[in-house]
């Protein structure tokens, strides 16, 4: 049986975090990502649904609960007027994520605590001791350096790592905070009381830096011991300093000082992270909305499900067939003939179409009802596979018939991969993924596109090939397992089809899409065929002659900056500009921050 293990969310912290790590600084362009279809803002909220998975997935908690500050001035405030003063109003386009944020909260069924005249830090601090008293572990995921001095043996502190990445994290035990500040938890408090805290405008003690602050710490203990020794601080003039401040150095350890005794109770029962399993489509639902598919495979299991199993293969009701004899063959191509159109998908060993291999074939021809032709399958199976050139003698009049409605996605990928068996497609009729371009969607693959507009969630291909250096060809996969996910790929390219249509002609794009873009498709495939002839001689003597004119520059870079350096290092060139030759950096960041 796990033992209990509490994670506490600090939201507020979390969310800054996000907003600054996704959106764009005055040091760095970035486009926010949005909501394709209402243009809503949502790079904080993406980055705290990113993080909140991290720690499901990576830290398996038994109990979870987060903290957000509440609107309105905090005790801190009413005691010193400056506190936190200088910072700016925060931005409209992140108040309003908020909203969002709390939504994604209340669907993960994350018990939420918020009070008046107190900040996230003081509930998550009592909230952790009361986890200690009652024998748990605590975990407290925030990205606000205040909470180091809540560690304990009991109680450890995941936060950001310096310069990575958002997502990158190391959790702080009692010998990784000392390590950091070189005082211990349960002084960080007292080590910020002397050097102050500008992130919240705490003054500290005038003239004390850190090192000093530790030295003092060292010999003497807390603010209150320091005191109580003053007379035996040196040199004297840091005992003036020290004596001259006291008030304020008093004022600033309670500032900086977590309070652990918030009215508020933590009940382990209503925190149980098993609560959100039962809500796992209330969070599918909010992660469609706002077009979080790349999130949609982190979504951990239940407690009956491995993690990695979170999705379905099929949709329900779908009758799926693995074609793997003559007559059956015989039977789909009549069914095909006889309907008048189809949607068709190819599997192969690779992405490229012209190198790849051939491994299947899928049809569809009515949604729910699809078809797999293996016929590249390399592993032993005790299904019976079709000869390809079989397959590819009684598939080829269909495809080439062009009074028979082809429909695929991406399909210029599958009707190249035909043509390398010989088979020329004429009569594609639609492409759901350039149908989705036009209608504005974001992500444009199938899976995606399966899951925003069909609510059906379709297996990731990893789940069948792996990933990484031990990944597979679908070649090598058995075909039962192939089948339900190649066959799963026509019948929502047909799905897919039948909805984007009414909604191209209702937003007057059918005219541009049947005209512009499906005549397109086979014309840039055959110039992909084709390729494009170089001049090599003449790219040749571009490369020599801007090469030349690229020693040119350089030694003339070299002069004015008096020496040479690299100048491809952002930090070697910001040195040269910005401190040897004294240009105004209007407003950059220092040379130790160019990346």
């Amino acid at each position: 049986m796990q033992k209990p293990l509490l994670v506490l969310f600090d939201g507020n912290a979390i969310v800054h975090r996000a907003y600054h790590a996704f959106g764009p600084t005055k040091y760095r362009q970035a486009v926010p990502l949005t909501v394709s279809r209402t243009g809503e803002v949502v790079s904080a909220v993406y980055g705290f649904a990113l993080m909140v998975l991290k720690v499901l997935n990576d830290v398996h908690p038994t109990h979870y609960a987060i903290a957000f500050d509440k609107k309105g001035p905090t005790f801190r405030h009413d005691m010193f007027d400056d506190y936190k003063a200088h910072r700016p109003a925060t931005p409209d386009d992140l108040v309003a994520q908020f909203v969002r944020v709390r939504d994604l909260v209340r669907v993960f069924n994350i018990p939420l605590f918020e009070i008046d005249k107190f900040e996230a830090d003081d509930v998550l601090g009592t909230l952790a001791r009361q986890a200690s008293e009652e024998c748990v572990d605590t975990i407290i995921v925030t990205g606000d350096a205040d909470a180091m001095q809540l560690v304990t043996p009991n109680v450890k502190v995941l936060y950001p790592k310096a310069g990575k990445g958002f997502s990158d994290t190391t959790l702080f035990d009692p010998a990784a905070v000392e390590e950091k500040f070189g005082v211990l938890p349960e002084l960080v408090a007292d080590y910020k009381a002397l050097v102050g805290d500008p992130s919240d405008n705490i003054p500290g003690v005038p003239g004390i830096g850190g090192k000093t602050a530790v030295k003092l710490i060292k010999e003497f203990g807390g603010v209150e011991a320091i005191y109580d020794h003053l007379d035996e601080v040196q040199p004297v003039s840091l005992q003036e300093k020290l004596r001259s401040n006291e008030a304020i150095a008093r004022q600033s350890k309670v500032l900086a000082t977590i309070v652990t005794d918030v009215p508020v109770t933590l009940d382990l029962q209503k925190c149980e992270a098993s609560r959100f399993d039962r809500d796992r489509g209330a969070v599918a639902d909010l992660f469609r909305d706002l077009e979080f598919f790349s999130l949609l495979n982190k979504l951990p299991g239940t407690a009956e499900t491995p993690a990695e199993v979170t999705v379905i293969s099929s949709p329900i009701d779908a009758d799926y067939h693995i074609v793997s004899s003559s007559p059956d063959l015989d039977e789909i191509v009549t069914k095909l003939s006889s309907a008048g159109y189809f949607a068709f998908d190819t599997e192969t060993t690779g992405l490229d179409p012209h190198r790849a291999d051939i491994v299947g074939i899928s049809l569809a021809v009515e949604e729910g009802t699809a078809y797999y032709i293996p016929v590249g399958h390399t592993c032993l199976d005790a299904v019976t596979q079709l000869p390809l050139a079989q397959v590819v003698e009684r598939l080829k009049p269909i495809f080439e018939d062009a009074a028979i409605r082809k429909y695929g996605h991406n399909a210029k990928f599958d009707m190249n991969v035909l043509a390398g068996q010989g088979i020329k497609t004429a009569g594609l009729e639609f492409d759901s993924m350039i149908a989705a371009h036009l209608l504005g969607e974001k992500a444009l693959g199938l899976k995606a596109l399966a899951f925003a507009r069909l609510n059906i969630e379709m297996k990731p291909i990893t789940d069948l090939i792996g990933k990484g250096a031990k990944q597979l060809t679908m070649a090598q996969i058995d075909i039962t397992s192939a089948g339900d996910y190649a066959a799963a790929d026509a019948d929502m390219t047909l799905r897919l089809s039948n909805l984007f249509r009414p909604e191209l002609e209702k937003q007057n794009l059918l005219r541009l899409f049947r005209d512009v873009e499906i005549p397109l498709v086979p014309v840039l495939m055959e110039m992909e065929q084709a390729g494009i002839a170089l001049d090599t001689g003449i790219l040749r003597e571009m490369s020599r002659y801007l090469g030349e004119q690229i020693k040119v520059l350089e030694q003339g870079i070299y002069a004015e900056a008096k020496h040479e350096f690299n100048i491809n290092s952002p930090a070697q060139l910001g040195k040269v500009l910005f401190e040897e030759m004294q240009i105004p950096s209007m407003g950059l960041v220092k040379v130790e921050e160019y990346r």
